[in-house]
């Protein structure tokens, strides 16, 4: 039986890496985790049969050279025969060495039954940065519901999924692991594609420096999908695009010339995207090829109308899928509110430390509350010390996120779920807390405002956005009073005709025809020009620079990513990115040597 060895250095795939080996041991596969000894992997839930080995942690090249080493030593793990799955992009850069040197190594980016699988031409295609996996099981489950609401009308279903492998560009050695994860990638075919309830799904994995920006993003995904797709283009003739800035831009970019292309906006960070540089640009050029761009709120659509007023006429209020069948009603309403739920990520706009704060007021006041903070982001340690520091690790857990299909279990365990988000599209979980009987405490941010309308008295109560944790401690205090009030079944049906599949599904058919247009009356705007390249000067001492990115420098990128080491084109990236970071502010002080 060939065995596995799967690397993951890095802290971002994690739950990817638990999930994999789980799997594999579970079907009887010898496997070997290589991991480097970080805190982050403490109460992993590494899966009983599964092999640990450990490299010492530290500075990232040190920890590439420790599983370089150990990879390629005598009494390496890896033997012949063996598969060498590569479960992040710092593997990606070692699996990279490693190939080079025993190129007989099969090398992956996940398990597959069927590695030699392409994706297939499809009646409607699916593209969205967002859905579930192994890596976080709850992401996108709005776009698996839409999607499982519209699937049985087409022939085929394919759903192309876009992952960025993110990693730190930090000095040469950063971007090194960036070239050789990209090559890896590449050499090893992106993406692995298998059956699902929904259709065809195509994961693809996409290394990407963080810290870049929307366009980079958009455009790594770019080159990866078409990289991934046997003809590099989407074969479809419908293809619906979740997010604009990724998965729109993606769409419009790969579609076939003839294809129509409905892109669904969720995004609640459109104002800060469009402030970075060349993203305004993008998206109009995603745009003035859509067909129709659907907004899950009216607010949203009310901001991209004012960004882009010239592109109204394409957008409408389209609210998200979601699968009342699926969220059964718990068998008797609370009697007392005692134990809270959150359920998301775990970011600042989402309240979470505010909520911590707000719920340690009421803990004071009644030892029998609780809280379970449901999901994974960049609060996670800063919510950690904060538990700590308000005495209340014994009161608050903290859990992973769960697959969809476990969230009624979840609801069900709780009497309350709080969602204090100050910024929000929908509300998709308040929604589904509701479909499970499940009374809610929401801040009235624009989503779930209009998400409510008409119900919030039957499902809870809606609480100012704030960063005051008064306003959630006085919000309990007042539904916990009012709770014999509730009526959460009529608020369940209410919300179920709205937002139900088969209501959606409905909406969607009507945007998915070929005749279906807009208000009448409004010509397309036309696409926004761009300014092409100009030459630009930079000083360095003595040494005057004149070239634009896709002059000299990109000359020499093209150059150097034809060398088989990594490292000339991780220094020429590097030099790039110098200068095309600082060049329009040095503009005015920048003068071409006479």
């Amino acid at each position: 039986m060939r065995a596995v060895v799967y690397v993951a250095l890095g802290t971002r795939r994690i739950g990817a890496a638990v999930a994999h080996t789980a799997g594999l041991a579970a079907a009887g596969t010898p496997v070997t985790l290589l991991i480097a000894d970080r805190p982050e992997w403490t109460g992993a839930g590494i899966a009983p049969g599964v092999t640990v080995l450990r490299v010492p942690a530290g500075a990232t090249g040190a920890v590439l050279r420790a599983a370089r080493r150990l990879l390629l030593a005598a009494g390496s793990p890896l033997r012949d025969g063996d598969l060498l799955v590569a479960g992040d992009p710092e593997a990606l850069a070692v699996a990279w060495s490693v190939g080079r040197r025993r190129p007989e190594v099969v090398i992956r980016l996940e398990p597959s039954g069927e590695p030699g699988r392409r994706t297939a031409a499809a009646g409607l295609a699916v593209v969205t940065p967002w859905y579930p996996s192994p890596d976080d099981p709850y992401a996108g489950a709005f776009v698996q519901a839409a999607t499982a609401a519209t699937g049985p009308d087409h022939d085929r279903v394919a759903v192309l999924h876009t992952q960025n492998w993110y990693y730190s560009p930090t000095g040469v050695t950063g971007t090194r692991v960036g070239v050789a994860a990209e090559r890896q990638a590449a050499r090893s075919g992106h993406a692995v594609v298998l059956d699902t309830p929904e259709g065809e799904l195509t994961r693809v994995a996409v290394p990407t420096a963080a810290g870049r920006g929307y366009p980079a993003f958009a455009e790594a995904q770019v080159r990866a999908l078409r990289a991934s797709l046997p003809t590099g283009r989407i074969e479809a003739p419908l293809v619906h695009a979740h997010t604009g800035m990724l998965a729109g831009v993606v769409a419009t970019r790969l579609a076939r010339p003839d294809a129509r292309i409905v892109v669904t906006e969720h995004a609640t960070f459109l104002a800060e995207v469009f402030r970075q540089p060349g993203a305004r640009q993008q998206y109009a050029a995603m745009l003035a090829r859509a067909d129709a761009v659907l907004c899950v709120g009216g607010h949203l659509r009310d901001q991209l109308a004012g960004f882009f007023p010239g592109y109204a006429h394409k957008l409408r209020v389209v609210p998200n899928a979601i699968d009342f069948d699926r969220f059964a009603m718990r068998p008797r309403p609370p009697r007392e509110l005692l134990r809270w739920l959150y359920a998301g990520r775990l970011m600042a706009h989402k309240g979470v430390l505010t909520l911590v704060d707000g719920f340690a007021r009421i803990a004071a006041e009644d030892p029998r509350v609780t809280l379970t903070l449901v999901g994974a982001g960049p609060l996670a340690d800063p919510l950690d010390r904060r538990i700590a520091a308000l005495g209340l690790g014994g009161r608050i857990t903290r859990r992973p996120p769960v697959p969809p299909g476990e969230v009624t279990a979840l609801m069900h365990e709780h009497d309350l779920l709080v969602h204090a988000s100050r910024r929000e599209t929908f509300g998709m979980t308040v929604v589904e807390a509701v479909a499970t009987g499940t009374p809610v405490l929401v801040a009235r941010s624009q989503g779930p405002q209009e998400t409510l309308a008409g119900v919030a008295g039957l499902a809870g109560l809606l609480i100012e956005p704030s960063d005051d944790p008064a306003v959630i401690a006085d919000g309990y205090r007042r539904l916990r009073s009012r709770l014999s009030t509730l009526d959460l079944p009529a608020a369940r049906a209410a919300l179920a005709a709205r937002y139900g599949s088969a209501a959606v599904a409905a909406r969607l058919r009507e945007v998915y025809a070929p005749d279906s247009a807009g208000p009448a009356g409004a010509p397309a705007a036309p696409a926004p020009t761009v300014a092409a390249s100009r030459p630009w000067p930079v000083r360095l001492g003595r040494l005057v620079l004149v070239g634009a990115p896709d002059g000299v420098l990109g000359g020499l990128q093209w150059a150097a990513s034809r060398v088989p080491a990594p490292g000339p084109e991780a220094v020429v990236r590097r030099f790039r990115r110098v200068p095309g970071a600082v060049r329009d502010r040095m503009a005015g002080r920048c003068r071409a040597a006479p």
